[in-house]
């Protein structure tokens, strides 16, 4: 992961974000932690930490704070206390998506904007990527939050995919690239609801599946196995 130094952040503004007018957040490889509410603390870093990275968007680059391996989120509480101690691998952006109900004029916000403005309690977003960057070294890193935890699988259409093997594991299909498909947790008809831990013991705890068969699309069947990728909404001190 490079350094901050690396990256030839400039000072282009990025952020249009206005705190005031920003809207309310809503929501929500070895074993993911279950969705639920649980409380984090952000490893210590500075500029020359190798938690900065880049990402290419339709506006142009944007920061990526990824904590992972040694730089990765720590959970200080967790549904249960089950998962007290262990550590979290997460990226926050800035990217910045339209975060308004259908019909509503449009109201674009990032996961960083609402970390500093609603955990932190900024009164002003940053406006480019070093302003970011330098935002999160002085007031973001050592602090704690709380947040909601929760699955989406995607079926990547920029990798091979990989499906079961038939004895246990898994093979990757050369070749053959994952159709896009994407899926969210809830209970309506193409959404991922819980299951049982244990598929042949009822009586077993209900959990959301870390792996899923991906049904394809757009009528196309696919059968990759995907991944939940864990991500977290609804920021709060």
């Amino acid at each position: 992961m490079p350094k901050l130094s690396d990256l030839g952040l400039t000072n282009e503004q990025v952020s249009g974000v206005d705190f005031a007018n920003m809207p309310d957040q809503r929501g929500s490889f070895g074993p993911l932690p279950q969705p639920g509410t649980y409380r984090f603390k952000v490893p210590a870093f500075d500029a020359s930490s190798p938690v900065f990275d880049t990402i290419t968007t339709e506006k142009g680059p944007r920061l990526n704070l990824v904590f992972d391996g040694a730089f990765a989120l720590e959970i200080i509480q967790s549904p249960g206390g089950t998962h007290n101690g262990e550590s979290l691998n997460i990226r926050l952006s800035n990217q910045e998506f339209n975060r308004a109900r259908k019909g509503e004029p449009d109201q674009f916000a990032s996961d960083l904007d609402w970390i500093f403005r609603d955990v932190l309690k900024l009164q002003k977003a940053p406006k480019t990527n070093p302003q970011y960057a330098q935002t999160a070294i002085q007031s973001l890193a050592g602090k704690e939050f709380t947040a909601d935890l929760e699955f989406t699988w995607r079926c990547n259409p920029k990798n091979d995919i990989r499906v079961d093997n038939g004895q246990g594991g898994t093979e990757v299909v050369e070749g053959t690239k994952g159709c896009g498909a994407g899926y969210y947790m809830g209970t309506r008809p193409g959404q991922i609801g819980k299951e049982h831990s244990n598929p042949e013991d009822p009586s077993s705890p209900l959990i959301y599946p870390e792996r899923i068969v991906c049904g394809g699309k757009d009528g196309i069947p696919c059968g990759a196995l995907v991944r939940a990728f864990p991500r977290l909404r609804n920021f709060r001190p």
